[in-house]
């Protein structure tokens, strides 16, 4: 029997080393499912990355880009108890009914000092309203474009530095155990920021 760069050979049969082929191909499959983690992560958040841009545009967030009707005959309907008040409203364009509702804290809505409810809708879009003197929904579509940008530059982050297949193949090779995160973190920024 001989051994040569760690391939033995034993009656004149090839040997190679065990667990090499294995590791190669659960190797290929960590990067299979890496990929497809990080591009489903960053595709869904940059979904709702341009659906709250563009809705934030649509209310007019960013300057009277559209002309803003305000809705005639609007039916409304008004629910509060003890901490939220809930504004439900409907009304109609074209012939088209269109809805949606509100839902508030009522130090929020107090603030706001409302005396009439106006409706107003987008002219162009008519199926995006608002409540005249109610920012609420712009202030929602400014949080969903920081959480969504967030969250893709997180994902970024994460396939720059390999941060997720490294853990994946550090936790197989650690006695089939998950790596711990203190172990995992000290081995990673040894690898990445070492050298800096």
């Amino acid at each position: 029997m001989s051994c040569k760069n760690g391939v033995k050979r034993q009656n004149g049969l090839t040997l190679s080393p065990i667990g090499t082929s294995q590791d190669k191909l659960n190797s290929g499959k960590m990067k299979s499912i890496t990929k497809i983690f990080f591009i489903s992560g960053v595709a869904f958040w940059s979904i709702g990355l341009m659906y709250s841009f563009s809705k934030l545009i649509a209310l007019n967030g960013l300057g009277n880009i559209f002309e803003m009707n305000e809705a005639q005959n609007a039916n409304t309907r008004i629910i509060r108890d003890s901490t939220h008040i809930t504004i439900s409203y409907r009304y109609q364009v074209d012939e088209k009914t269109y809805q949606d509702s509100y839902k508030m804290l009522i130090e929020y809505f107090e603030k706001c000092d409302i005396d009439t409810i106006a409706i107003k809708y987008n002219k162009r879009f008519p199926m995006v309203s608002y409540i005249d003197s109610v920012p609420l929904k712009m202030r929602q579509q400014k949080v969903g474009i920081c959480i969504s940008a967030f969250f893709i530059l997180f994902f970024i982050f994460l396939w720059k530095f390999n941060l997720l297949h490294f853990f994946l193949h550090r936790s197989l090779n650690y006695q089939n155990k998950i790596l711990p995160l203190r172990s995992f973190f000290k081995e990673w920024v040894n690898l990445h920021f070492k050298s800096i």
